[in-house]
C-alpha cells in the first residue's frame, strides 16, 4: 500500500493511491495563502493551519489567463480554462514512497508559458514516470501575467523591503521552502532537491540558481529550452525604478490608485491589460529590485555567484518551427542593432541570409533555436571555466504527424513518459527514447549525472571536449560545433561587452 495519508506542518493530508498502490498522487495541496484581495500583488504567505484531514483529490485553480494564442499549442497540450482562479498556489506531489521519511529524491517541477499562461497540470506531466524510478515529482502554480509581474511605485511604498514586482518568483520561492519544509512527509529527502522547468519554467529555473533567497536550497538543476545564459533572455532584466516609471496604472488599467486596481475582478484586469491602448504598458519580466535580484541574472552568473550546483542544460533542434515568423529583414536588423549596438554591423556581416528572401525565410523558422542554443552554450563555458558540472544536450526527434520537426517543448512528452496523451502515432522506437530520458533524469536528479546502466556515456561539456547529448531515434553524443553568428554571441557576452 502507498503513502495515503500524511501529516505536513499544517494538518493532515490524504492523497489518491495509483496503480495498485505503487505511488501515490496529493492533488492541489496549498502552499501559500491564496494571493486575493488584498494579498494580490504582495509576496506569498505561508498557508494556514487546518484541523482534520485536507482531502488532496482533484486539481485546483490556475492562474487566470488569456487563451494562448498558438492554435498548435492548443492542439497539442489542450487547455483547462474552466479552472481559472486567482487562488491559484497549489502544488501536486506524486510519490512511490510508502512511508514517510524514505528519503527519497525530488523534482520540482516549473511549468513554461512566456511568463502569462501555463499550469503545474498540462497534459504533459505527470509523476508517473519518476515514481517509477524512485523519485518524487512536484509540480505546481504560480501568478502569471498582471498577477505576479506588476511593478507601480506604490507598491514600493507598502512593501516592507520597499520593492515591488518578481511575484511569480517569490511563488517560486515560497512552493520550493514548501518541499524542503514538507516533503520528508512524502517521502522525499528536502537535501536532494532537483529544480526543472522548460521554457519560461526553465529561465525561473536560472533566476532561482541566481537569487540568494535559494542559495542551498537545492542539489542539481535541470533547463529545458530556455534559462541558461542567453542575451535575448539573461539580459532582458529591467531595473526596477526604470520599470516603474514606465508602468502607469491609467494606460494599463484605466485607473489612478492601486485600490481601484486592487478593486478589479481577475477578469477585468486580464481584459484591461489587453486593450490596444494598454500595449506596452508592462512586461511580464523579473525587475532588479536589491532584494530578490542585487542584479542581474547575467551579472551574477558572470561574477561566479549562481548556486554551486550539478546543471543539466538542453534545447530542441526546431525550437519555433510551428509559429508564424516575421520575415521583415528590416525589421530584423533594427532589433540586431538594438541588442548589439555598436556591434551590431559586424553581427550582421554573418547573416549571409540577408537580401535572399527564402533563405531568411528558413532562418527566421530556425532562430530561436539558435537563440536557446546560444544560451545554453554560453553557459556552459562559463560554468565549466568555473568548475561547476554542466550535461548538455539537444532533442532532434522529428515528431511523427506534421511537418513541425523537434518543436519547441516536444521533448516533454518523452521526459515525463506521457507519449500517450498525445495525439500523435509514435513508434515503438519512441518510447524506447522516452524511456532513456526519463531513466537519464531520474538518475541526474538521484546523483547529479544523468549516466544509466546500459546506456551511452554523457560526459559534462567542457572547452576542450565540447560534447552534446543529442536525443534522436539513434541517441549519441556529438560535438554539433559553431556557426559563426553562435561563436560571435558567445564571444559578446563572455566578452562582456554587452554590459550586463
Amino acid at each position: 500500500m502507498g503513502l495515503q495519508t500524511v501529516e505536513t506542518c499544517y494538518g493532515k493530508i490524504v492523497g489518491i493511491e495509483e496503480d495498485g498502490g505503487t505511488y501515490t498522487v496529493f492533488k492541489g495541496i496549498p502552499y501559500a495563502e491564496p494571493p486575493v484581495g488584498e494579498n494580490r500583488w504582495r509576496p506569498p504567505k505561508p498557508p494556514k493551519s487546518w484541523d482534520g484531514v485536507y482531502r488532496a483529490e482533484y486539481f485546483r485553480g490556475i492562474c487566470p489567463q488569456v487563451k494562448d494564442g498558438s492554435d498548435f499549442y492548443l492542439k497539442e497540450c489542450g487547455a483547462n480554462r474552466e479552472m481559472l482562479s486567482e487562488d491559484c498556489l497549489y502544488m501536486n506531489i506524486w510519490t512511490p514512497a510508502q512511508r514517510a521519511g524514505e528519503g527519497l529524491p525530488v523534482i520540482l517541477w516549473i511549468h513554461g508559458g512566456a511568463n502569462v499562461t501555463g499550469y503545474g497540470h498540462e497534459r504533459m506531466f505527470d509523476g508517473k514516470g519518476f515514481c517509477e524510478q524512485g523519485v518524487v515529482l512536484v509540480t505546481f502554480n504560480w501568478r502569471v501575467n498582471i498577477f505576479g509581474w506588476l511593478v507601480n511605485e506604490e507598491l514600493i511604498k507598502e512593501s516592507e523591503r520597499g520593492v515591488c514586482g518578481n511575484y511569480g518568483v517569490l511563488d517560486q520561492i515560497a512552493a520550493l521552502d514548501y518541499v524542503r519544509e514538507n516533503i520528508a512527509a512524502f517521502g522525499g529527502n528536502p537535501d536532494n532537491i532537483t529544480i526543472g522547468g522548460e521554457s519560461a519554467g526553465s529561465s525561473a529555473v536560472m533566476n532561482l540558481c541566481s537569487t540568494p533567497l535559494t542559495h542551498g536550497k537545492f542539489r542539481n538543476a535541470i533547463m529545458e529550452s530556455g534559462g541558461g545564459f542567453d542575451l535575448f533572455t539573461s539580459f532582458g532584466m529591467r531595473d526596477m525604478e526604470e520599470a516603474c516609471q514606465k508602468t502607469s496604472l491609467e494606460r494599463l488599467l484605466g485607473v489612478k490608485t492601486l485600490a481601484e486596481a486592487r478593486a478589479l475582478s481577475a477578469e477585468e484586469l486580464l481584459k484591461r491589460i489587453n486593450r490596444p491602448e494598454a500595449a506596452g504598458a508592462y512586461w511580464p519580466l523579473t525587475v532588479v529590485d536589491g532584494y530578490v535580484f542585487p542584479k542581474t541574472v547575467a551579472r551574477t552568473a558572470l561574477d561566479d555567484e549562481c548556486s554551486k550546483v550539478n546543471y543539466l542544460l538542453g534545447y530542441n533542434g526546431d525550437e519555433t518551427y510551428m509559429y508564424e515568423q516575421d520575415f521583415d529583414q528590416n525589421h530584423f536588423i533594427r532589433e540586431m542593432e538594438e541588442e548589439y549596438g555598436s556591434y551590431a554591423k559586424d553581427y550582421l556581416a554573418l547573416c549571409d541570409f540577408l537580401g535572399k528572401k527564402d533563405e531568411f525565410e528558413e532562418y527566421m523558422k530556425r532562430r530561436n533555436g539558435e537563440i536557446l542554443k546560444t544560451g545554453a552554450v554560453v553557459l556552459a563555458d562559463l560554468m565549466d571555466s568555473q568548475g561547476h558540472p554542466l550535461y548538455l544536450y539537444c532533442f532532434d526527434r522529428k515528431m511523427p504527424g506534421d511537418d513541425v520537426g523537434s518543436y519547441h517543448a516536444a521533448e516533454l512528452w518523452y521526459v515525463f513518459k506521457t507519449l500517450d496523451r498525445n495525439w500523435r502515432a509514435f513508434t515503438k522506437e519512441d518510447y524506447i527514447l522516452s524511456d532513456e530520458m526519463a531513466k537519464r533524469w531520474a538518475m541526474f536528479a538521484k546523483t547529479g549525472i544523468p549516466n544509466v546502466d546500459g546506456g551511452k556515456e554523457w560526459k559534462p561539456y567542457t572547452k576542450e571536449e565540447p560534447l552534446t547529448m543529442v536525443f534522436d531515434l539513434k541517441s549519441g553524443m556529438k560535438n554539433l560545433g559553431e556557426n559563426k553568428r553562435v561563436a560571435f554571441r558567445k564571444e559578446f557576452v563572455l566578452g562582456q561587452k554587452a554590459h550586463p
